[in-house]
């Protein structure tokens, strides 16, 4: 009876325990599913409705700030800095002094040439009138052998002697034309030992020092840049524009420029110029010079400076009340050989799809874009509006078939962003 007693208890202890576990495990299950239930499924996929709004298509690009006109200040003579008479951040008009040179060697040289000039004269004058009178002796040796009293030969002889003279004067004549040019030059090489501002502006780079040689050249040669004067009254962010987005500018477009050292501040301009040629950066890249005109009505534009750095935004094209789909939405694929035969194409070109989701089943569709940004793509075709469109994951869109069954997230990505936003308020 003990035994049997015994043996009882432990079958209904073990019933008790198996049963406590069902009752653990029923509700550890019922947690599981209440807790599942504000979850989306693991396959579910993101989505969002094609909805109306405005779509504002921009490009980014990085430079600096440049005055619209700047002269390089160099020299067309070489010469010792004598003088500096302006300095780094001086307002400059135009015709003032900036820089004379030594002109002690120029005045010299000058003196040359003006004596060269009066030789080459007195020379010329001399063999004008040797001139004048081989002409009268040739011209009385020929009445003389008309009336037979000189030989055939004394007359060919004066003749040639008349040529020589000829000869001889046009040179001194050519001689003192020469030298007259070479004392001009001189002249006008000692006028420009004194260099004057040709423009109204600021020096915004001086380059010289008193007792340096100055001397005549291309810009990019040492001492041959003596300073920089640059209008200042206006102002342009001269921009490097990648040749994919450069095919997308026009002049007038409106722009936003920040400067470094004005964080926050925003200066208005509009797009001034686009370089038709390139400038290689790096291996690959091709960058267009873009000049952006600032409107000078701001109040830091006093302070502006050349080559501070800027990124400007310009505004290319803008579509309002349009319809639009997330960037992400669309996928290119490559159309049928077919097609591009019948347009005369001699390979496929690509398309623009989306993926819509109708009674529950994926359905591509084709699509035609127009403006894009960094959140939308305007939809010329394709689509009604406010159907729900596929947005991720990628990898999965890649490999979505036609009439696939999907499960879709329980809020679209604009309902879960307003609701992050809500939370982070």
């Amino acid at each position: 009876m003990g035994a049997a007693k015994n043996e009882g208890e432990r079958v209904s202890k073990r019933t008790k325990i198996l049963g406590g576990l069902a009752v653990l495990i029923l509700v550890a299950a019922g947690l599981g599913l209440a807790f599942r239930s504000g979850q989306d499924s693991p396959d579910a996929y993101s989505w969002d409705a094609a909805s109306r709004g405005d779509v504002r298509e921009t490009i980014n690009a990085s430079g600096e700030i440049q005055a619209r006109v700047k002269i390089n200040i160099g020299t067309s003579v070489a010469g010792e800095i004598k003088a500096l008479h302006v300095q780094d951040g001086q307002d400059v008009k135009a015709g003032d002094l900036l820089v004379t040179l030594d002109r002690v060697r120029l005045q010299q040289q000058l003196s040359q040439a003006e004596a060269a000039v009066m030789a080459s004269r007195q020379d010329e004058a001399r063999l004008g009138a040797v001139l004048r009178r081989q002409g009268e002796t040739t011209q009385r040796l020929e009445n003389l052998f008309r009336q037979g009293l000189v030989s055939d030969e004394e007359c060919r002889q004066a003749r040639l002697a008349l040529e020589s003279a000829e000869l001889s004067y046009k040179a001194a004549r050519a001689n003192v034309a020469q030298n007259v040019a070479n004392a001009a030059g001189m002249r006008d090489g000692l006028g420009k030992a004194i260099i004057r501002a040709p423009i109204a502006g600021r020096v915004t780079s001086l380059k010289a020092e008193k007792g340096e040689t100055a001397i005549p050249g291309m810009s990019n040669l040492p001492g041959a840049t003596l300073m920089i004067i640059s209008d200042m009254s206006e102002i342009n962010a001269e921009i490097n524009v990648n040749e994919n987005e450069v095919v997308r500018l026009r002049l007038g477009q409106a722009a936003q420029v920040m400067v470094e050292p004005f964080p926050g501040e925003v200066f208005q301009g509009r797009v001034l110029e686009i370089a038709s040629a390139a400038e290689k950066v790096g291996q690959d890249a091709n960058m267009y010079k873009v000049k952006v005109a600032l409107d000078m009505g701001g109040a830091n534009i006093p302070r502006l400076r050349p080559g501070m750095s800027t990124r400007a935004v310009i505004l290319t094209s803008e579509a309002k009340g349009v319809l639009r789909v997330p960037l992400q939405s669309v996928m290119e694929r490559e159309g049928s050989l077919e097609d591009a035969q019948k347009k005369g194409l001699l390979s496929p070109e690509a398309r623009s799809v989306v993926w819509v989701v109708q009674n529950g089943r994926a359905m591509e569709r084709n699509v035609e874009t127009g403006a894009a940004n960094t959140q939308f793509f305007e939809v010329k075709e394709g689509l009604q509006g406010d159907e729900k469109v596929l947005t991720g994951p990628i990898r999965k869109l890649k490999e979505l078939k036609e009439r696939t069954s999907v499960k879709l997230r329980k809020l679209s990505d604009t309902q879960q962003e307003q609701k992050a936003q809500k939370r982070d308020q």
